[in-house]
């Protein structure tokens, strides 16, 4: 066991990188050549962090334009109302018009008017929250 532990500290106690292994630093011509590739790699350090994406805008008319003011009346008037019970309560005041595919674009346009009521709410009446109609536009 004492033999074990003598060779071990001799181990530690032996320099790691002698002269004959040292890496050199690379000399101008081969760093200016690397250049040319270096761009590839990206950022290699783990804090760097991704460019932000730009938001997408509305690539397709907005199917709720024409019952937006009526469809935001009625969840102001009961904000606890499911989006699918607006949903078919527009369903069927305007029936033909607005099929079942399209309740998941209202479930988005829903969670948007809770999200600016609760900010509301905890903040008060200054609305910092932009509009989904606003954002809808641009």
């Amino acid at each position: 066991m004492r033999s074990a532990q003598q060779q071990l500290v001799e181990i530690a106690d032996t320099p790691a990188i002698t002269e004959a292994t040292r890496p050199t630093a690379p000399t101008l011509d081969q760093f200016l050549a690397g250049l040319r590739t270096a761009w590839k790699g990206g950022e290699v350090r783990p804090t760097a962090r991704q460019k932000p994406k730009a938001t997408r805008l509305r690539r397709r008319p907005d199917p709720f334009a024409a019952v937006n003011s009526q469809l935001r009346a009625w969840f102001e008037a009961e904000p606890s109302r499911t989006s699918r019970e607006l949903f078919e309560r527009l369903q069927a005041e305007h029936s033909g018009i607005y099929p079942e595919g399209q309740l998941r674009i209202c479930q988005r346009r829903l969670k948007v008017w809770r999200r600016e009521m609760a900010h509301q709410l905890v903040f008060g009446a200054e609305r910092a929250v932009e509009p989904a109609s606003e954002r809808g536009a641009q």
